[in-house]
């Protein structure tokens, strides 16, 4: 039966995703916050925010397995989660209110949910299973479903004075539904087996509406544990209850193999059912301004299994309490970031940078202190604020092009410097196999004000940009650069615009600075003077506040700010000429020409290898369109692909493999993208999919050929169908001939010829109507 369920949660949920996308994804996700655990026949089910590890206690250094959205799980957000060992049933709830069920073999998401129209918080707070009920218990109230019939029963909408009441937890005990809130616990019989609807004939357990709220509840030995605050009761009767013992601020109770856990913020204690009390915590050493110091390990619960003793962790994963320090410092989790913050990316050859800092509306510091993390193709590492200065809110790490073992990190918040003054900097890293030195650069960096970016160009000079300092008045904005083996330099810019300098976009002959809130995009000459501001009144941007650029190979700036995406065409010679009016992306939509991402809030843009552009919006996921726009191939959104939120920051694009990665306010994801460097060989030239059976209406994808290589695709007898050059190492195929008619079953041949004429690649493309 263990086999059995390990095979069948590896079934992807491949109907969630509707773009022909499946399984193309991976994570990026933390591991390390573990808020409750299951044991599964055997194997503990750690569950953190974003995804399920599983642990072999007899077998630590077994290979880890994991489940999230990129491949069997729904959603992110996980909120509760029950396994019920009678049915073979597992439960993932999640904050959103939606909820995943894998029994027998099979996995679904829950549909026709009945607080769906609820309009408070629809988060599950808790899962309870008894035989073939799950009660189900949130902001609304409770809800029973059916394992066996796969659909709800009864729903109970809990009331107070004609507001709803949020359930907290839920337990069947005695035949009776106990349900905990904060105005105390509320029961009432079982009807026909599940939860009585009308929450008006309820009894209150009399005396819990003065405990303060009751957040847990637990069966264990045959009784009904609960819990408030510090205080862990039992119930006697249906009707009373007593105290049992005292803890400190209790956050989980969790019974298993005849043991209660009781998880507090910095312990865990196991209670048997003598209700004697073992307590276990764990010390780990912090690097704080002062020194080294020990701390508690913040914990989220615990779990009791063949006489170990286990703790889920915030910031260590999985921890057994038998091992010493030294040997839970890294706990038991998949490696990964230290949390699922991320502001910005940087990525080169596989390697991965996350900086998980920001500012608040481009202005004001969040003092995020996480430093930031590095994936060194082998490993994850994390660089701690503590170790660098106490430096806050790092939110852009910068990768020297000439040499990806030189990278910045640049802090947005200030760092405490002599006395009450302040200086913020960048840091300097150089990687020397498993070591890294760094250096802490400010100057010309001057006091009290924010760094907002930096860019390295392709000879490796780098431009950093800063903002809010009042010099000599008003609002000042600087540029910094440094060419190589050359010192720092400033340049000021004095606007009196409050505006934040972001990370600048480079072109053939101009350093492009996109200026958040107020600023405009202005644009230095390669001598660092100041051209010229493009704003709404002098270049037709939808809004001052411009937020990202990227220029592409036709050198067309693609401008987003924080009301939509406009192009400036032939940037270059348009700032040259002084004729820099911008123009919108016009695309047809059910024959009406309307402009592309109007009144959006553009995060992020950028070019791949084949010209086309992947865009970052802050509610709406992500678009990948055409060369020119007009056409857009994917809108991934939290729905419809594994993308964690429709809020995504930054794109990142390794060239060397064509993955894509993208930052959102929930986590990192990559998708497996078809455009990459793939030199001059034709040797990794694949066609998918072939064959192209019935009722397949998209494109056929051919991928890995040499970058401007000539692609011609013929029907057997020589006859032309289609002709194209291969821009970013693909070519995509309609399978239609040169008439737009849809070609018939049969086999086509696809000649390819490298740009100088010098190597030839034939494949064959089966098509089955």
């Amino acid at each position: 039966m263990k086999k059995y369920l390990l095979l069948i949660l590896c079934f992807p949920l491949f109907s969630l995703f509707g773009q022909n996308t499946n399984g193309r994804w991976s994570d990026l996700f933390s591991y390390s916050n573990v808020k409750y655990i299951e044991e599964v026949q055997g194997i503990l089910y750690c569950a953190t925010e974003n995804g399920i590890f599983l642990f072999d206690p007899s077998n630590p250094e077994r290979e880890w397995v994991k489940y999230n959205k990129t491949n069997v799980l729904s959603n992110v957000g996980i909120s509760a989660m029950n396994y019920d060992a009678a049915t073979n049933t597992l439960i993932i709830g999640y904050d959103n209110g939606s909820i995943d069920l894998l029994i027998d073999g099979e996995s679904q998401i829950v549909l026709d949910i009945p607080w769906n129209s609820f309009s408070g918080v629809k988060k599950i707070n808790h899962i309870f299973i008894q035989g073939d009920v799950a009660i189900i218990s949130g902001g609304f109230g409770i809800a029973s479903y059916s394992l066996s019939d796969r659909e709800f029963l009864e729903t109970t909408f809990f009331y107070n004075n004609g507001n709803y009441i949020a359930v907290n937890e839920s337990v069947i005990f005695n035949d009776r539904v106990f349900s905990a809130t904060d105005n105390g616990i509320f029961s009432y019989q079982l009807v026909n087996g599940t939860n009585f609807p009308n929450f008006y004939a309820w009894q209150q357990v009399a005396g819990t509406q003065s405990l303060g709220g009751v957040k847990y509840m637990e069966l264990f030995n045959n009784q009904m544990y609960f819990a408030s605050n510090s205080m862990l009761y039992k119930l006697n009767s249906d009707t009373q209850f007593s105290q049992v013992q005292a803890f400190s601020n209790i956050k989980d109770l969790k019974s298993n193999q005849n043991i209660l856990a009781i998880a507090q913020s910095s312990q865990v204690s196991f209670m048997n059912t003598n209700q004697s009390v073992v307590t276990h915590s764990e010390d780990f050493y912090q690097t704080t301004e002062g020194g080294v110091q020990m701390q508690k390990m913040p914990l989220n619960t615990g779990i009791f299994y063949n006489n170990k003793y286990f703790g889920g962790t915030t910031n260590f994963g999985l921890i057994d309490f038998d091992l010493s320090y030294l040997e839970n410092a890294e706990g038991y989790k998949p490696d990964g970031p230290y949390n699922n913050l991320s502001y910005s990316l940087a990525v080169s050859k596989q390697k991965v940078w996350i900086a998980p800092g920001g500012m608040s509306d481009f202005n004001e510091p969040t003092f995020n202190g996480d430093g930031f993390y590095y994936f060194d193709k082998f490993k994850w590492n994390h660089f701690k604020s503590s170790e660098l200065l106490n430096a806050k809110d790092f939110i852009k790490i910068s990768v020297n092009p000439k040499d990806d073992n030189n990278f910045v990190a640049i802090p947005f918040a200030e760092v405490p410097q002599w006395g009450s003054q302040t200086r913020i900097g960048i840091f300097e890293f150089n990687q020397n196999g498993e070591t890294f030195d760094f250096n802490h650069i400010t100057s010309p960096f001057v006091w009290s004000y924010r760094m907002g970016g930096g860019s390295f160009d392709k000879d490796g000079d780098l431009y950093v940009s800063s903002s809010f300092l009042d010099e000599p008045s008003g609002w000042e904005t600087n540029h910094y650069y440094q060419r190589k083996g050359q010192s720092w330099r400033r340049v000021r810019s004095n606007k009196n615009r409050p505006s934040t300098a972001l990370s600048p976009e480079i072109s053939s002959n101009y350093i492009w600075f996109p200026n958040a809130r107020t600023g405009g995009l202005t644009v230095l000459d390669k001598n660092m003077t100041e051209v010229v501001t493009l704003t709404k009144s002098n270049a037709n941007l939808y809004e001052d506040a411009v937020l990202t650029v990227a220029i592409d190979q036709n050198n067309n700036a693609w401008i987003g700010t924080l009301l939509g995406l406009t192009v400036l065409n032939n940037a270059d010679s348009s700032i040259e000429s002084g004729n820099y009016r911008t123009e919108p992306v016009v695309i047809i939509q059910d024959g009406i020409p309307e402009a592309l991402l109007t009144s959006t809030r553009i995060n992020d843009i950028k070019v791949d290898k084949a010209n086309r552009k992947w865009i970052a919006t802050n509610a709406a996921g992500v678009y990948y369109v055409s060369d020119n726009g007009e056409q857009t191939i994917y809108n991934f959104t939290s729905k419809n692909s594994a993308l964690p939120s429709d809020t995504v920051y930054d794109i990142e694009i390794d060239d060397s493999n064509g993955k894509v990665y993208f930052a959102t306010e929930k986590g990192v994801v990559v998708f497996n993208g078809d455009v990459q460097d793939v030199g001059d060989s034709f040797n990794q030239v694949i066609a998918y999919p072939n064959p192209v059976r019935p009722g397949f209406k998209g494109n056929v994808i051919i991928k890995n050929i040499p970058n401007r290589a000539s692609v011609k695709i013929t029907d057997i007898t020589g006859n032309l169908l289609y002709e194209a050059k291969a821009n970013g190492g693909i070519v995509e195929w309609n399978t239609k001939n040169s008439k737009g008619i849809d070609v018939a079953s049969g086999v086509y041949i696809v000649l390819m010829t490298n740009a100088d004429g010098t190597q030839t690649k034939t494949i064959k493309i089966a098509v089955v109507r």
